[in-house]
């Protein structure tokens, strides 16, 4: 009878869905290759990165060109470190990219992510959360100067294919921190994971996703900051 049991416990367990793995991006000194020694220094773009996904930190020129990777900052972003784009045009967005690693593929979710204003300062910051379909959300926040601010996401992309949080349109200013996500497992399909393709057409579709962020946020006034900043401040231009 016992075995018996066991036996149909461990069918039950089999039948069962596989349980949500949730993890977080903190941008810390370990963000960097080598580990992040000085304000500035180029966080790894593959940072974030665990086995079902692959995290790619990119920033974006203006037109949602992808030029280069993300930065990190260790304080004075709403009194925290984060991540940013080492760029003082204000025209420079960060993106944070998330694609489906797993074979048997799945559903990638952007939970939340943190937000703080440079320096210690209530800064507007859009956001956009973008996949090959197109753009899944947008939305706007101003930072605490005090205090990271929060919003939550919980935006799903479709099977097997990559989300975008992409934000700014000054990411010099406004940065990001605590990158929640989760992948959910589900039985294998013939499809499997997507083609290389989705990666360039993910990054080619930046370009068509910033005309409505740029349009919604062209009368926003930056605040917190009347100009670059000094270099012998010690904030890296």
């Amino acid at each position: 009878m016992r075995s018996l049991i066991l036996a149909a416990a461990f069918s039950l367990a089999l039948a069962a869905p596989a349980l949500a793995a949730t993890h977080t991006i903190v941008y810390g000194p370990g963000s960097c290759d080598g580990g992040c020694v000085n304000g500035g220094d180029e966080i790894s773009q593959l940072f974030g990165s665990v086995p079902d996904v692959v995290v790619q930190n990119m920033r974006l020129a203006d037109g949602y060109v992808p030029v280069g990777g993300l930065n990190y900052w260790p304080d004075s972003y709403s009194g925290s470190s984060a991540a940013y784009v080492e760029d003082s045009s204000h025209t420079t967005r960060g993106a944070v990219a998330l694609f489906n690693n797993n074979l048997a593929g799945g559903y990638i979710t952007l939970v939340s992510a943190d937000f703080g204003g440079w320096p210690n300062a209530a800064v507007d910051i859009g956001w956009e959360l973008y996949s090959t379909g197109g753009t899944l959300s947008t939305g706007s926040v101003t930072t605490n100067p005090t205090g990271l601010t929060t919003v939550h996401f919980n935006v799903t992309a479709a099977r097997n294919q990559p989300i975008a949080l992409i934000f700014g349109p000054d990411a010099y200013i406004g940065g990001v921190q605590n990158i929640v996500f989760r992948f959910d497992e589900t039985l294998p399909t013939q499809g499997g994971i997507p083609e290389p393709s989705s990666w360039a057409m993910l990054i080619a579709g930046f370009g068509l996703a910033g005309a409505s962020l740029r349009r919604r946020l062209a009368h926003s006034k930056m605040c917190g900051r009347p100009g670059a900043p000094r270099a012998d401040a010690g904030f890296p231009l």
